[in-house]
C-alpha cells in the first residue's frame, strides 16, 4: 500500500514557519476556551486526510486535491519570501495575483465554511445534491450526507471555483467565466489598494483564517450589530472595507478600499482583526509574549472578546472536531 501524508494543512506550513521559533516551534491559542499549548508547524491547522476525496467503489484519493492545492501554494510561498526578504511598501502585481488566489483556495477550504455548508445541507428537508445523487445514502426514512460525502463535495466545489481557474488564468482562449473566481477578482480590481506593512519589532500573530475581513463600505446591514463587522461578519466581498494578511511576524499585507487604511493600522489592529476573525486558534513564536509584552497583556482580553460575540455566528462549530 502507497503511504500517503495524512495531515492535510488547511493553514499551510510554508506560513506558519514565518510566525515559528527555532525547529518550527508555536504557541497556539484555542478560540472557544482558554487552553493554551505548545505546538509545531507541522501539528497545527491540518485535519488528518482533511483534503480526501472518497468516491462509491474506488479507494479514498488522499493525492488529488493535496497535489494541486499544492501548486497554488507554491506560488504564494515563492511569492512571500520574496516579500519577508523585500523592504518595500509597494506589492508587485505578480504578488498581488499569487496572493490573492492564494487567499481564494483559503477562503473556499475553510474548515468553518466546510462546518456551515454541512450545517445547511443536514438542516434542509429537501434533498441538495451539489455532485449528483450518488453522495446521499438513505437510514431508515431519512437521507443523511455522510462526513466524507460532504467533504467530497467541499472538494469538489475548491476544484470548480478555485483550481481550475487557476489553471486557466493564463489561457488567452479560455472564457472569462471558466477563469473567474469572485474573492480572487476582487481583489484585483482597481478598487483595492495593496501595501505591505513591516513593523519593525514584528509582533504579529497567525491565525486560522488568512481572509481576515474588517470594516464595511457603503450602507451597513440594518441587523448586523456594527461591531460583527470587524469579525468578519455581516460583510461579504463586495463591501468588506479591508483585508489583512499576516504573512510574518514582520510582515502583513494589507488590502483595502480605503488607501489612507495602509498608514493608520499598527500592529495591536491587525492582531485585533486576526484573533476576530479566528475561528479556531491563533499563534505565535514562544518567544512571542517576552518580546512583546505590551501585545502580549492585550492577547487575552482580544480572546475573552472573541469568545463572547463567537456564539452568535458560529453556528456550533467545534474547533478540532472532525470539521
Amino acid at each position: 500500500m502507497p503511504q500517503h501524508a495524512k495531515k492535510h494543512h488547511f493553514v499551510p506550513q510554508f506560513l506558519l514557519h514565518h510566525f515559528a521559533g527555532p525547529k518550527g516551534k508555536l504557541v497556539a491559542h484555542q478560540v472557544m476556551n482558554e487552553r493554551r499549548f505548545p505546538t509545531a508547524v507541522r501539528d497545527l491547522g491540518h485535519r488528518n486526510f482533511g483534503h480526501s476525496i472518497y468516491r462509491p467503489g474506488q479507494e479514498p484519493d488522499h493525492v488529488s486535491m493535496e497535489e494541486a492545492m499544492g501548486n497554488i501554494e507554491g506560488e504564494a510561498a515563492a511569492v512571500v519570501r520574496e516579500l519577508v526578504q523585500g523592504r518595500e511598501r509597494a506589492v508587485p502585481t505578480h504578488a498581488r495575483s499569487a496572493l490573492a488566489w492564494f487567499l481564494a483556495l483559503q477562503w473556499q477550504r475553510s474548515r468553518f465554511l466546510i462546518h456551515v455548508t454541512g450545517k445547511a445541507v443536514r438542516d434542509q428537508e429537501d434533498t441538495w445534491t451539489p455532485e449528483g445523487d450518488d453522495i446521499w445514502m438513505s437510514e431508515g426514512d431519512e437521507i443523511q450526507m455522510s462526513d466524507e460525502q460532504l467533504q467530497t463535495s467541499m472538494m469538489g466545489f475548491i476544484s470548480m471555483y478555485v483550481i481550475e481557474p487557476w489553471l486557466l488564468r493564463h489561457d488567452e482562449e479560455a472564457y472569462y467565466k471558466d477563469q473567474f473566481n469572485h474573492l480572487a477578482s476582487t481583489l484585483l480590481s482597481s478598487s483595492m489598494h495593496w501595501s505591505c506593512y513591516r513593523p519593525r519589532g514584528g509582533g504579529l500573530l497567525v491565525g486560522d483564517n488568512s481572509v481576515c475581513f474588517s470594516g464595511v463600505v457603503g450602507t451597513p446591514p440594518e441587523d448586523i450589530p456594527p461591531a460583527f463587522f470587524d469579525h468578519g461578519v455581516g460583510i461579504g466581498f463586495g463591501n468588506f472595507r479591508r483585508l489583512t494578511l499576516p504573512l510574518g511576524s514582520s510582515l502583513a499585507v494589507i488590502i483595502s478600499r480605503d488607501p489612507q487604511d495602509a498608514s493608520r493600522l499598527r500592529v495591536a489592529d491587525i492582531n485585533r482583526y486576526t484573533v476576530f476573525n479566528s475561528r479556531e486558534f491563533v499563534a505565535h513564536a514562544p518567544d512571542w509574549a517576552m518580546a512583546h509584552p505590551t501585545l502580549a497583556r492585550e492577547l487575552p482580553q482580544l480572546l475573552e472578546r472573541q469568545r463572547m460575540v463567537a456564539p452568535a455566528f458560529l453556528q456550533g462549530y467545534a474547533p478540532g472536531g472532525r470539521n
